[in-house]
């Protein structure tokens, strides 16, 4: 497998700290990359989100020095456990009756496949073009009120868009003691890209924009270019939140 990533991690033009972090680690043939997104509106979002990376760079470095390397069903066992750690650590390192986490999205890549961990709304698209046509899909759901079925049975979508609770977080890492998140895995065949964001870029670039950037990074090969593309687009509507992105390209 040969993989290619770029990524930012900024402020944005009306917030005053960055809550967000980003943990990118590779060889050039397997991968560990890492979007976390603080909690805005409760105790220390960035110290939850640094701990994610913490973690996660933790991980990697003792993952480069395996003599030999685990196989893709071990490196997921050790990952839930990362994942696990970092829960803990803010969890049990937060004062009582405060609120403190961040979302997650996570991507493992080598030659046997992907796996794909989430909690919260931060998000991951994976573009991928081919004799069959091209494919765009946001593979992960929205840990948010609106999309728990018990919440909106028997209302229509505008009484649901007009609820006070529409948008509302639900899910974070560390905010209960034992983690709650989403995991799926896949083969990786071919060209794919999987592009990892924070809600300030997605609520800011509309997905017809970041589709049109996943296929233009595919045809040129250059990630670069396509992550630029859509920070300016952030920044010209506004860029009210923090804004993280890993756009990652992988060809097996």
């Amino acid at each position: 497998m040969k993989i290619q990533y770029t990524s930012f991690c900024e402020t944005g033009l009306v917030r005053q700290e960055n809550q967000d972090a980003v943990f990118c680690g590779t060889d050039g043939t397997a991968g560990l990359f890492v979007v976390a997104d603080g909690m805005g509106g409760h105790q220390d979002g960035a110290r939850a989100s640094s701990t994610i990376k913490e973690k996660a760079s933790e991980w990697w470095k003792h993952y480069e020095y395996c003599v030999k390397r685990p196989a893709f069903s071990q490196v997921i066992e050790e990952l839930r456990e990362t994942f696990s750690k970092a829960n803990e650590e803010i969890y049990f390192h937060t004062e009582a009756g405060a609120i403190c986490g961040s979302t997650l999205v996570a991507l493992w890549l080598d030659k046997d496949g992907w796996v794909l961990f989430s909690c919260g709304d931060s998000r991951c698209y994976h573009a991928k073009s081919g004799i069959l046509g091209k494919r765009f899909v946001q593979l992960t759901t929205d840990d948010v009120w609106e999309n728990q079925p018990e919440n909106v049975q028997g209302m229509t979508r505008q009484q649901v868009e007009d609820n006070e609770n529409f948008g509302f977080l639900v899910n974070a890492v560390g905010i209960r003691e034992d983690l709650q998140y989403s995991i799926q895995s896949d083969s990786c065949k071919g060209k794919n890209l999987f592009l990892l964001c924070s809600d300030g870029v997605y609520k800011y670039c509309p997905e017809e924009s970041l589709k049109r950037f996943s296929f233009s990074a595919l045809r040129s090969k250059k990630p670069d270019t396509m992550s630029r593309g859509i920070w300016e687009q952030v920044l010209q509507n506004g860029a009210g939140d923090n804004l993280s992105l890993v756009l990652v390209m992988a060809e097996n």
